[in-house]
């Protein structure tokens, strides 16, 4: 259940999303006279939405939006040459503490937090396997996401499955092709990247730095076909 507390913190954010629908990243910069300051380096785009709503950019354990445990995700789409509308890309949740992870329960695993509330904010991004510049992504929709019961059996499974792999010390054996709603992708400088993990045996071992991510099969099915395309299927 949406609480009256979510809708009360949430709908000043709906109308600024609703307000720069078909704006793009260039147009909101000059908007936030942003425009010479920003340079557009990989992930700049995400970053000048989350300045648009007044969220600080942050990599803490607590939700974007603490008051009411919900977090802001930027989901870039691609146009394919067949009119289908996609997800352009997996989306990262949250750094894998392989320690941790193998201590815990589902029911008190930290990713919970991370997934249970979700704004997503929306914009064009690749259209017929060519990508736009930053500044010229278009803003398309959001969609505020509460997973249901059935919906969270898949991510305990997911979760689960990396976790096994984890406790018996093959954390550098997992893969971005396990599960169906979540992914455990790497996520550092390079190959040598790498953190503590158990060794199975009541040890440590190293491993590769990986993340939690939804998986695009979560965000092409669960999100895109509930968002307003109509913009940009013309």
């Amino acid at each position: 259940m949406i609480s009256s507390k979510v809708i009360e913190v949430l709908t000043p954010l709906f109308k600024i999303v609703t307000n720069a629908k078909g704006k793009t990243i260039g147009e909101i910069k000059e908007s936030l006279f942003i425009g010479d300051k920003c340079k557009m380096k990989k992930g700049a785009s995400g970053l000048i939405v989350e300045n648009l709503l007044g969220i600080e950019n942050n990599n803490r354990d607590e939700a974007d939006l603490p008051q009411i445990g919900c977090e802001i995700k930027i989901l870039p789409l691609q146009k394919n040459r067949d009119g289908s509308i996609k997800a352009k890309e997996p989306t990262a949740i949250q750094m894998i503490n392989y320690c941790e992870v193998a201590r815990e329960t589902w029911e008190t695993a930290k990713l919970r937090s991370k997934i249970n509330l979700t704004f997503w904010v929306v914009y064009l991004a690749k259209v017929n396997g060519v990508p736009k510049k930053q500044d010229d992504y278009v803003i398309v929709d959001y969609f505020l996401d509460h997973p249901s019961d059935v919906q969270n059996g898949v991510f305990k499974k997911d979760w689960e499955e990396i976790q096994s792999y984890i406790k018996r010390g093959d954390a550098d054996k997992l893969s971005c092709s396990m599960g169906i709603y979540l992914e455990p992708k790497t996520k550092g400088a390079n190959n040598q990247d790498k953190t503590d993990a158990p060794d199975g045996k009541g040890g440590l071992t190293s491993a590769r730095r990986r993340a939690f991510y939804y998986k695009k099969n979560y965000t092409n099915t669960q999100i895109i076909p509930k968002l307003d395309l109509s913009t940009i299927k013309s």
